[in-house]
């Protein structure tokens, strides 16, 4: 076991910088983030410690803190840093997860990097439909929104694609993707649109054709939506137009209200 440099209180202190390593799947160095660290220790150095963990080999693996090292290494200080139990690099994972640090890029990066496929398969499908990581992971979960919840197992790294969600999340791509060429004409998806379309999929009453048919003269009126609201107000106007039968009606606006979108149903 290494002797450790200096020590005050609970922390120890050094200036041998090649002691230390990067986690493996920790986001990348941002520059700026470190030119705001270096500046703000120009104005009053606190001095924070950095989270390491001792290995066999007897370097320090950084868990917490890889900004704050970058800064003080090319300003020439101290080190200050505190060693602490961690034999598995998700662990810096679960520290990030309860601040601001992260946001849900940096968690999928790092989970792809321990080579989770489920994760994998988050960043694939992103890439293939131009959606943003939070409303791919929960569509990938047959869900209409997320909610904290979702977001925490996915951040800790227990987010599992259900049987059946990759085809179910290709099929509701298919159909948002039609809907938007319509009216948006292929422009990237608007998130107030993909919360609004998701809603609507869920709803019991949702047909895609009957949709399609009311959509070829009432497109326009998706132009006007600002927000998940106006959407899900025009999507109400254009499905139940020219609907003789009040059964085969959607009342979405009620739907959205009592959230009942979040109970299970089976999606069309």
């Amino acid at each position: 076991m290494r002797n450790h440099d200096k020590k005050a209180d609970r922390e120890f202190i050094t200036k041998n910088y090649s002691q230390f390593r990067k986690t493996k799947g920790n986001r990348n160095i941002d520059p700026a983030h470190v030119k705001a660290i270096k500046k703000s220790i120009a104005a009053r150095d606190l001095k924070i410690p950095i989270f390491v963990c001792q290995e066999k080999e007897g370097f320090f693996r950084i868990r917490e803190g890889h900004h704050t090292f970058e800064a003080r290494k090319e300003l020439g200080l101290d080190i200050y840093y505190v060693v602490v139990e961690s034999d598995d690099a998700l662990d810096m994972a679960i520290y990030n997860a309860g601040r601001k640090n992260w946001n849900l890029n940096n968690f999928l990066d790092f989970h792809c990097t321990m080579n989770k496929q489920d994760y994998k398969i988050v960043k694939s499908k992103m890439q293939q439909y131009g959606l943003p990581v939070c409303e791919t992971h929960y569509l990938l979960l047959g869900k209409a929104t997320s909610h904290k919840t979702i977001t925490d197992k996915f951040k800790l790294g227990n987010f599992k694609i259900p049987a059946g969600g990759i085809a179910n999340f290709d099929d509701h791509m298919v159909q948002m993707a039609y809907i938007n060429n319509v009216f948006n004409e292929g422009n990237s998806f608007k998130r107030p649109f993909i919360r609004a379309f998701s809603i609507m999929k869920r709803h019991p009453k949702y047909d895609f054709q009957r949709f399609k048919t009311a959509l070829k003269t009432k497109a326009a009126k998706l132009l006007a939506a600002n927000n998940s609201d106006d959407y899900i107000l025009q999507f109400d106007n254009i499905y139940n137009s020219g609907l003789r039968d009040k059964n085969k009606r959607m009342n979405l606006i009620q739907f959205t209200k009592d959230r009942d979108f979040e109970k299970d149903y089976t999606l069309n």
